[in-house]
């Protein structure tokens, strides 16, 4: 295996079910996305070995599993924040380009009206 191919951070992703939540005869079973990324490294060399590694783990809730005896349902998790930061930095990019748009046309209007 080549160093670059050490090199890269594989990227694991997973769904993982928490512990069952006991909730009036159901079972409440929350689901979660688990992404991770981890790097190790070690050398030998004539003065030892050195070894370094380094990660991270995000968890997300992603889901509810409603277990009771008539079956089952999953209930999804909404993330009502992601959503709203996305549609900010949308309007944070499309508001200056149409603002400058706005303004460049209304130069060249003005010019042609004198």
């Amino acid at each position: 295996m080549s160093d670059r191919c050490r090199a890269e951070w594989p990227l694991m992703t997973e769904i993982v079910e928490g512990d069952p939540i006991p909730v009036e005869g159901r079972e409440l079973v929350p689901l979660i996305r688990m992404t991770s990324r981890v790097r190790r490294t070690a050398v030998l060399s004539n003065e030892g070995v050195e070894a370094r590694g380094g990660g991270f783990v995000q968890l997300r809730p992603v889901a509810l599993l409603d277990r009771s005896d008539d079956g089952g349902q999953r209930l999804a998790i909404r993330d009502q924040t992601a959503w709203w930061i996305r549609w900010l930095l949308l309007t944070a990019l499309v508001v200056p380009c149409v603002a400058i748009t706005l303004m460049y046309l209304s130069r060249r209007l003005g010019d042609h009206a004198t």
